[in-house]
């Protein structure tokens, strides 16, 4: 070879070693595997709602410091605004028509869905979840490939329903608690804030920061969530592993304030409702700032995570991986997503909603399509479908392919679609704005102009005022005659609750049954109040219609336990209460008063496994009443060590007269003399007065024999 072309192709060589070498350092830098994985999920948190995203009013200075300090998505959308199936999409990188959950509290994740706790399972992380609100309990599918799922709620109540959730701070407490007695893996924890949800109610340092108005209580929720995750994170600077975590944190939707005629969320997928904040942060992985401008999608989480953990993405994933943005490789072209909302379809009967971003335009197929030009109308103020309807059949055809392709159960198949699978993707919810179908449906933006005034009338009536609202709701049926809702059912049985009027609301549930056989609620409501009324027969046959289509409602199984209690069939009473609390193990009530049946039948047995298992939840722990009880029954059936121990845990969260009278007698029954009778004198000394006359004889009898 020539010397005058050796020397250029030497210089090429030693160029292309250097980008290669800069690449793969490159890629190793952006490797996390080895680091812990804090995922945080905000519900109902609009982006626009941050300081980091522009808001004036916002006072989130926590997120706002991690993302100036990690990576900010300016753009990222949420693929459904709906909690739970938003979640699943999160976790199984696929959208709502592929894993097939389509609406909050009458869809279970399939557990043959890969999750990204499963993955990281599978290479050895602890894995950890607290959740908020009653939607994301462990038996809709969450909790697949979790070790420790925590999902209680309202301790004190038996029967969880949609209003049952748990603060912030009571979301970290819970973390806190596991995170003490964790082992020395690496970890993967989520957490999930379900304070921005309706109804706004912030602690009052964070209310009175803001307008004394819906969407300033709003704010105020949001501001309180961020000091909580300004908690967690000085919770591991302190322990020295935050350098050593990957915290993610992301809303599941937002919220709207009345932009399009929709308060709250679930009907409609404007802006104000699918996009939500997403930061990335660790100092290692992105030693530089950046913001990202490219549209992303929830979806794209769990394949991101896989790639940034050396984990195979599933085939079934969806959603495409972020990595190439993080470090700061911007796509040529916007991504496509898919895009629903079934709430008002399988809650109101109204046309399903299905869309997808392509580009800069957003797509909404319904009776009446809307296309809007991202770009230049945020507000989506301007429907385009009369001046650009070529480009609506473009963008219909492209969202039937993707329905047809995203709702295959096995996407690696090619087969033809015969007719009963278009039949499928129909039930599925696609129906084409061009079609025949799409004109006999209520499209949402119509029905929900009587939702909004049906709202209003039950809102009235919850505050006391029955006879205008019933006056009102009388008008609203008359100006939309043979429109049947759920929610007008809902405001009437209120008003009638409301003026005492059982019988007759119990003919609204009824009639409501009829007409929406598949809304649980009603017949849980219906069953409750003939279970008030000893209507029993009526009660258990309601319970049992509903659990043929839904047999994970657990309410139902627990009406149908305290039917056989009044019945004294207690075998019964206890079968129906242990299939209860399979679907829901965290419902401490219940679980407590499954004990009690146990020990009536003199099983003691099984009561003292069932109290074992009550001891291993963290609020039975705290409870001292609870300890007491347990430790009382343990000493009579089970290990008087135990016992010793429960007692005194009693005594340390509340000390009382009778838990030192036990435990005294306790630590007598245990040899240990000298500390019973310190702990008698305590609590005669202190808490005599708690005690009763004959309580204090013996205390007083115990001392003077082990004086001696």
């Amino acid at each position: 070879m020539k010397k005058s072309l050796v020397l250029p192709l030497i210089a090429v060589l030693v160029a292309a070693s250097v980008v290669a070498v800069f690449v793969l350092k490159s890629k190793k830098e952006m490797r996390a595997a080895g680091l812990n994985l804090l995922f945080i999920t905000i519900d109902t948190c609009r982006a626009d709602h941050l300081g980091a995203y522009g808001s004036r009013t916002a006072r989130t200075p926590v997120m706002d410091d991690l993302a100036s300090r990690g990576i900010l998505f300016e753009n990222c959308y949420t693929p459904v605004p709906l909690t739970l199936p938003s979640h699943c999409s999160m976790f199984t990188g696929r959208y709502p028509i592929g894993h097939n959950v389509r609406n909050n509290g009458s869809y279970f994740l399939d557990p043959s869905q890969m999750t990204l706790a499963e993955k990281m399972k599978e290479q050895g992380y602890q894995t950890a979840a607290v959740v908020g609100a009653f939607v994301l309990l462990s038996k809709f599918g969450l909790n697949h490939g979790f070790d420790f799922y925590d999902d209680t709620l309202d301790t004190h109540k038996i029967y969880n329903n949609f209003s049952s959730e748990i603060s912030a701070s009571e979301v970290l407490g819970k973390f806190r608690r596991w995170f003490a007695r964790r082992d020395d893996r690496k970890f993967f924890a989520w957490l999930h804030f379900y304070d921005p949800h309706a109804p706004y109610t912030p602690p009052q340092d964070f209310a009175a920061q803001f307008k004394n108005d819906t969407e300033g209580l709003y704010s105020g929720e949001v501001a309180f969530v961020d000091f909580t995750i300004g908690q967690l994170i000085k919770d591991l600077e302190n322990k020295g592993i935050l350098g050593q975590t990957l915290v993610v944190i992301c809303g599941d939707h937002g919220e709207a304030f009345g932009e399009h005629r929709e308060f709250k969320h679930g009907v409609f997928c404007y802006e104000e409702v699918l996009k939500v904040p997403l930061i990335f942060y660790n100092p290692r992985l992105f030693p530089e700032a950046r913001s990202v401008r490219q549209r992303v999608n929830l979806v794209d989480l769990f394949p991101t995570l896989c790639e940034l953990y050396g984990l195979d993405t599933p085939k079934s994933v969806q959603g495409l991986s972020l990595v190439g943005l993080l470090q700061g490789r911007p796509e040529k072209t916007e991504r496509t997503f898919y895009i629903e909302s079934m709430f008002g379809k399988e809650e109101m009967n109204w046309a399903p909603l299905t869309g997808l971003l392509s580009s800069r335009y957003k797509y909404i197929s319904l009776p009446q399509p809307e296309l809007y030009d991202l770009d230049y109308d945020k507000e989506e103020s301007h429907n385009l479908v009369q001046e650009r309807n070529d480009l609506v059949r473009k963008l219909d055809g492209d969202l039937r392919r993707l329905v047809t392709e995203f709702s295959d159960r096995n996407i690696d198949s090619r087969r033809k679609l015969t007719a009963e699978d278009r039949e499928r993707l129909q039930a599925l919810g696609y129906i084409s704005s061009s079609s025949n179908k799409s004109s006999k449906a209520v499209d949402p933006k119509t029905g929900i102009v009587l939702d909004n005034e049906t709202r209003a009338c039950y809102d009235e009536a919850k505050e006391g005022n029955a006879d205008a609202a019933e006056t009102r709701l009388k008008e609203l049926v008359n100006q939309y005659s043979g429109v049947k809702t759920p929610a007008l059912y809902d405001a009437e049985y209120l008003i009638r609750m409301k003026k005492n009027q059982k019988r007759e609301a119990m003919d609204v549930l009824k009639r409501a049954m009829a007409d929406f056989p598949r809304v649980d609620r009603f017949y849980v409501l219906y069953a409750l109040n003939a279970f008030q009324m000893n209507e029993d027969q009526d009660a258990e046959l309601k319970c049992r219609e509903l659990l043929k289509v839904n047999p994970l409602f657990s309410s139902a199984y627990i009406i149908l336990g305290e039917i056989s209690v009044r019945k004294k069939q207690i075998p019964a009473a206890i079968s129906y209460f242990r299939r209860a609390l399979e679907i829901e193990p965290q419902n401490i009530l219940l679980k407590i008063k499954y004990t009690e049946l146990l020990i009536s039948q003199e099983d003691y047995v099984s009561a003292m496994t069932a109290y074992e298992e009550l001891l291993e939840n963290e609020d039975v722990q705290r409870d001292s009443g609870l300890l007491f009880k347990i430790g009382l029954f343990t000493a009579k059936y089970g290990k008087s060590e135990k016992a010793e121990e429960l007692m005194r845990r009693a005594i340390e969260l509340e000390p009382r007269g009778k838990y030192y009278f036990y435990y005294a007698l306790i630590l007598a029954k245990n040899n240990k003399v000298e500390e019973a009778l310190k702990n008698m004198e305590m609590g005669l000394s202190q808490h005599g007065n708690e005690l009763s006359a004959e309580q204090r004889q013996i205390a007083q009898k115990a001392i003077q024999m082990w004086k001696r």
